[in-house]
């Protein structure tokens, strides 16, 4: 019979900031990686998973040498909820983690040496996040409802009734949520609620694998009304084969007697669109609430700040800005170079970038549909070079555009900002060891504070 419990000092950290020990009582020597332990802390923990070359657990208590970067989190959800995984760490310690995992991706995948990082970038550490999924689970043997997050084992979704990361509007709503949704006919075929925060407007995007009858559309438009948010609705995956896209419930006067679906599309062009501005660069940036948008505003107003400052684009600069999103960066580069090429890989994005130009007045940008996973050169757009570029890829890195067309555009100056430091390193050898650039200046960007989540943004000018 395997151990639930155990007890074990803490050698060091991983990267994903778990305690790493050594279980005496076990024969193998086994590893133990464990949730909420900081180093030389002996720590009782529970068990979460057993796996043939380690195990995975969760501190109960600390017993000895409790580290000086530990405090007590705010929440008092974090032994069960796996939104977070770093609030007992100090916000000093959880930054000095972020800055030694991106010095050891570069060390290991890049063979460079960071000496120096730039100050990181960070502002408030809750109440910060805009964005997230939150799991909708009925849990029958409880008689509960519950929402939020899922449990550090994974299986489960997490007995919340607050949210310290989540947008205020959203994270002290939890339990007038759950009575919603345990009210409606359809309670147990809501999986997931979406959230997206605007400047002046919450959304909250219900996803429902059964249609809404008419009286859970009034009960839902009722409750918008009362706590001010926004609400709209993603239907099954057979029905969206009819509905196409993501449908919204203004109130009561836009349903329509149309059977089940007393909804109305929400098209490219609404003028009703969410938005948030940018005030250092004079933009306003819409768009519908499944699109991407940052999590965290205040970072990324200071992440466009510090990235156009590092390019320093010319009134005479030819500007490229790849994975360019609805236009982020892609308008705020605008207003300082002559013109710019925005490439994104999704039409509906490269619409909605193309309406967040025309809606501030910026006339110098072309936004273009393409797979940056493949040769780009066929486009007349990118068939040139550029004087700057400006990238933010998701996860996966930019490895097949840098290795196919990073040596013909000859930038002179390039601001990388990534949100996996693998993949950044990977990317940064190849633009230093093969095609002759120099990494100038590199940091780290808080963007999901208690977390583990790694953001960064380099600097790379071309030798010579």
């Amino acid at each position: 019979m395997k151990a639930t419990t155990g007890t074990l000092t803490i050698k060091q950290l991983s990267h994903e900031g778990r305690g790493i020990g050594i279980h005496p009582e076990n024969p193998q020597g086994k590893t133990v990686f464990v949730q909420n332990a900081l180093p030389n802390e002996t720590v009782s923990f529970r068990y979460l998973k057993h796996y043939k070359q380690f195990d995975e657990g969760i501190t109960t208590e600390v017993l000895e040498n409790p580290h000086p970067n530990r405090v007590k989190p705010l929440c008092p959800h974090t032994d069960i909820c796996a939104g977070c995984s770093l609030q007992h760490m100090s916000s000093t310690a959880q930054l000095a983690l972020k800055e030694n995992t991106l010095k050891d991706h570069f060390k290991h995948f890049a063979k460079i040496d960071i000496s120096t990082l730039e100050p990181a970038i960070h502002h408030s550490a809750y109440h910060y996040r805009h964005k997230a999924r939150l799991s909708v689970k009925e849990v029958l043997k409880k008689n509960k409802l519950l929402i939020g997050f899922h449990e550090h084992n994974g299986r489960y979704v997490a007995d919340i009734d607050s949210c310290v990361v989540l947008e205020k509007s959203v994270g002290e709503q939890l339990p007038a949520l759950k009575t919603l949704i345990s009210t409606l006919n359809a309670h147990n075929a809501i999986p997931q609620i979406e959230v997206a925060v605007a400047d002046h407007e919450t959304a909250l995007i219900l996803r429902h694998v059964q249609p809404l009858i008419k009286t859970d559309l009034e009960k839902i438009i009722a409750f918008a009304q009362e706590k001010s948010f926004s609400i709209y609705l993603q239907a099954s995956k057979q029905d969206r084969e009819t509905l196409k896209t993501v449908q919204a419930l203004w109130g009561n006067d836009i349903l329509q007697e149309e059977g089940t679906k007393l909804i109305k599309l929400w098209p490219v062009n609404t003028p009703s669109l969410l938005h948030y501005r940018l005030p250092e660069q004079d933009c306003t940036l819409y768009f519908s609430p499944t699109e991407f948008t940052q999590i965290n505003p205040a970072i990324n107003q200071r992440m466009l700040t510090q990235a156009l400052a590092w390019l320093a684009p010319t009134p005479e600069d030819k500007a490229l800005d790849l994975f360019c999103g609805i236009g982020n960066f892609t308008l705020p580069l605008a207003r300082l170079s002559k013109n710019v090429v925005g490439v994104e890989g999704t039409e509906s994005m490269v619409l909605r970038g193309q309406y967040n130009a025309q809606e501030n007045h910026v006339d110098n940008i072309q936004f273009l549909a393409a797979d940056l996973n493949q040769s780009v050169s066929h486009f007349p757009l990118l068939d040139t070079s550029f004087d700057c570029i400006l990238l933010d890829p998701p996860r996966s890195g930019a490895l097949q555009v840098i290795e196919t067309h990073f040596k013909t555009w000859q930038a002179k100056r390039i601001v990388y900002i990534s949100c996996n430091p693998a993949t950044l390193a990977r990317d940064a050898g190849i633009l230093v060891h093969q095609l002759g650039y120099r990494l100038e200046k590199i940091g780290i960007l808080d963007m999901f504070p208690h977390t583990t989540h790694v953001e960064s943004m380099a600097l790379f000018t071309r030798k010579g």
